[in-house]
């Protein structure tokens, strides 16, 4: 036989049994697309900045949070950096980098929102290599007013055209304008550590910054880290504080030893137990895809052999007979992972948009992927090619009777089977975990629903409460979700000193309504402006920090906390109430309330409940006031539901990603299941006709098919169980509050993969047990 003709008998198979190709097909698409994204993204992670030869010589200058308890910040000053270069021969330059305000990018009348825009020494290119498309960098960076654009988002700007020379606007939060000259277009560095839409020099005034060093080679990180500490470099709190000298990848990689307080957007950073979470729900996805494909190809063995005598008994060799079985294994294969690369290509935005990331298609054809995909695929289509090429091209039929519907190679199956329903029950449980997580997070967050805050002037103020559409709103002269800390040192028992960090918000008698506040103790907000001439209140953690109780309502809170002023009167206790991530503790928070008056001179925040069935309405109605008050300035608000969800961002996105897998994985594990319920039934055709001759009832007979099945998803939930509760339980306990596993947690993996088995072994068993036992017993 010729190649034209083996390809033609196995196409004629497959067409032949189309409804098991199909779902292998499908099967191995599924299985390839998610894992092969996955890892990819697991890759592009881990060589952050491949493209830069020396980078284990760069370190971050990082210190000690004095916010935040066993975190680091990555700020420096900036004459502490310029001392630290000058004093430190290991240290060869030094790179400082801040943020710019920029809410409005304008060029040529059109606005473009929110741009990226940094700030950095004339040294950036000593540390990451920008190639210019067009101007030149190193003029931007030392020449006051000029700006380099990224790739990207010259393209939107320009459409195409040069932008050298061409002046844009950056509007600010006040609405301040600033001019700047185009002085570069840069190309787009993949797998950047750096991300921005606009960079210019720091040129002026500059108060401090995330600082790199890049360092001589052979130079010790660690012992420059501890002649710094030695050398008592001021720190932002010195003597209670200390600085270190870290790898790159540690600032990169993002742990519960990064701060939460402090945002740095242009850094590209990675969630690590969400990036080995990810990996093993991918991995676990493909291992059920290739459980799959084995139990399908067990499924068509006996006619692959039938086959195959057929065609020796015409002739054909048996070297012809193993590329035809070896052609079929491999084919199937390639066509799945050139299937899984259209998969993926579809995919390929939404799971940008979920992980934050920025892979390209292109990614996957580099270097460093592509090797290891073709060795990958390679492996999975020529071992089980040339194993099933050489087993069956030379069983009999007897022989294969006897090796392959026998006791030996049923223990075979039934590993695989309980294999893919311990991977199976292991997703839902850990889905289900991540869901009551998340269900936490939206019971916590639910008190910023429809609520929006605004930065506006008191004459915007008075006719914002005329609308008829906000429910309540309240004034205050300091952002919620972004309240400065106070340190709060307080002298314990054994006399060592524990600093603590309290927040303090200025505001109206509305607030704690506005905000759904609820109090525990003490006179409503309105009473206690009238009785007290500073009413405050504190919430349950300041309580307990400073061990007092509703009892000491009436005092001046100066006895219990000397760091407050002489004149706040403790008029109540509410409840907790979040603003940050469910990672850290809720910090103290104390409520004082003040006549707008005082409030306006200070410069105010305003709190707007909306009511959720005019919101839309209501927020026009906002943005026609604001543009009418304040003439050429953009309309600005902040959802604080949508903020505080992105401050837990590492929990909205581990549920979508078990979410998605755990549906895969439920698909799949059915794929299977009809392949092998239907070799099952296939292979019990005599024992069902006989139990039937014999008087045995439909429902018996499904229970006898069924009842196998129901024994390794017993065994294969007691394995999966333990195990993934542990998984979960290292993972949750990163959370300051979570989620406790509850009886439904438990039940729900088992039920669902009882009801997803059941329903489709009894598919195939039902219609074997209706079939004519005579009939199966003369085919038989």
């Amino acid at each position: 036989m010729n190649t034209i003709a083996i390809f033609k008998i196995i196409f004629r198979g497959w067409w032949r049994n189309k409804l098991f190709i199909l779902i292998s097909l499908i099967s191995l698409t599924v299985g390839l697309g998610c894992t092969n994204l996955l890892v990819t993204f697991f890759i592009h992670e881990y060589n952050i900045e491949q493209q830069t030869p020396d980078r284990h010589l760069i370190f971050a200058l990082r210190q000690d949070s004095p916010m935040e308890e066993g975190v680091k910040v990555s700020y420096v000053n900036a004459n502490t950096a310029e001392q630290i270069k000058g004093k430190y021969a290991e240290i060869t330059d030094m790179l400082r980098l801040n943020g710019m305000y920029a809410d409005i990018c304008k060029y040529n009348g059109i606005k473009y929102e929110h741009p990226l825009f940094i700030c950095a020494d004339s040294t950036l290119n000593k540390f990451f290599h920008y190639t210019t498309l067009e101007g030149s960098l190193s003029t931007v960076l030392t020449t006051p007013d000029k700006i380099a654009i990224s790739e990207t988002f010259a393209r939107k700007l320009f459409h195409g055209h040069s932008g050298i020379g061409e002046m844009i606007e950056i509007i600010d939060a006040d609405g301040k304008t600033q001019k700047y000259e185009v002085g570069a277009i840069l190309k787009e560095r993949p797998q950047s550590f750096l991300h921005f839409d606009l960079l210019t020099g720091i040129t002026g005034e500059f108060w401090g910054g995330p600082t790199l060093l890049k360092l001589h080679p052979g130079a010790s990180a660690s012992l420059l880290q501890e002649k710094i500490r030695k050398d008592k470099i001021p720190t932002l709190t010195p003597g209670s504080t200390q600085y270190y000298v870290d790898a790159l990848k540690n600032l990169y990689f993002n742990t519960n030893k990064n701060s939460k307080q402090q945002e740095l957007p242009y850094f590209q950073q990675s969630d690590v137990p969400l990036l080995y979470i990810g990996l093993i729900s991918a991995l676990l996805v493909l291992a059920i895809a290739c459980f799959n494909y084995t139990n399908l190809s067990l499924s068509r063995t006996l006619q692959q052999i039938k086959m195959i005598h057929i065609e020796k008994l015409m002739g054909a060799q048996l070297k012809e007979i193993r590329r035809q079985l070896f052609y079929d294994a491999t084919l199937t294969v390639l066509l799945s992972f050139l299937f899984s690369l259209l998969l993926i290509n579809d995919l390929l935005p939404w799971f940008n948009e979920l992980l934050s990331a920025h892979l390209s298609l292109s990614f996957f054809f580099s270097w460093q992927v592509l090797p290891l995909l073709l060795a990958f695929i390679s492996a999975m289509a020529v071992i089980p090619g040339l194993y099933i090429s050489r087993k069956l091209s030379r069983q009999t039929l007897s022989e294969y009777s006897h090796n392959y519907t026998g006791r030996r190679k049923q223990q075979q199956i039934w590993i695989l089977v309980t294999l893919q329903f311990i991977f199976s029950i292991g997703l839902v449980y850990a889905t289900a975990m991540a869901q009551a997580q998340m269900g936490l997070l939206k019971s916590r967050a639910c008190r910023y629903e429809n609520t929006i805050e605004l930065n506006g002037k008191s004459p915007f103020y008075k006719e914002l409460k005329n609308i008829n559409g906000i429910e309540s709103i309240s004034l205050s002269m300091s952002s919620v979700l972004n309240a400065w800390m106070h340190e709060l040192p307080m002298q314990q028992p054994n006399g060592s000193v524990k600093h603590y960090y309290t927040i303090q918000i200025p505001t109206d008698t509305a607030f704690l309504s506005t905000m759904h506040i609820r109090q525990l103790a003490g006179v409503s907000p309105a009473k206690a402006y009238q009785e007290y001439s500073h009413p405050v209140f504190i919430n349950e953690s300041y309580a307990r920090i400073l061990n007092i109780d509703a009892s000491k309502i009436g005092h001046n809170l100066r006895e219990f906390d000397t760091f407050s002023d002489s004149l706040s009167i403790l008029a109540g206790i509410i409840e907790n109430f979040p603003f940050n991530s469910l990672e850290e503790e809720i910090s103290g928070q104390k409520i004082s309330f003040a006549p707008e008056s005082s409030l306006t001179r200070a410069g105010m925040f305003i709190q707007a409940r909306l009511h959720p069935e005019t919101r839309h309405e209501t927020l026009a109605q906002i943005k026609e006031l604001w543009e009418k008050m304040y003439d050429g300035r953009e309309f600005q608000y902040t959802d604080m539901h949508q903020q505080f969800m992105q401050r837990n961002k590492i929990i909205t996105t581990l549920s979508k990603i078990l979410i998605s897998y755990s549906l895969i994985a439920m698909v799949l594990t059915c794929f299977g299941l009809f392949g092998i319920s239907w070799y099952a039934v296939r292979h019990r055709t005599r024992e069902i006709a006989i139990r039937k001759v014999h008087g045995a009832l439909n429902r018996q007979i499904v229970w006898a098919l069924n009842r196998s099945f129901l024994w390794q998803i017993l065994i294969a939930y007691t394995i999966a169980i333990p195990l993934v509760w542990w998984l979960m339980e290292h993972w949750l306990a990163q959370f300051a509050y979570r989620a406790s596993a509850t009886w439904w947690n438990f039940v729900l993996p088992l039920a669902l993969v009882l009801v997803v088995t059941g329903i489709t072994v009894t598919i195939h068993s039902y219609r074997a047990a209706r079939s004519n036992p005579t009939e199966s017993l003369k085919t038989e």
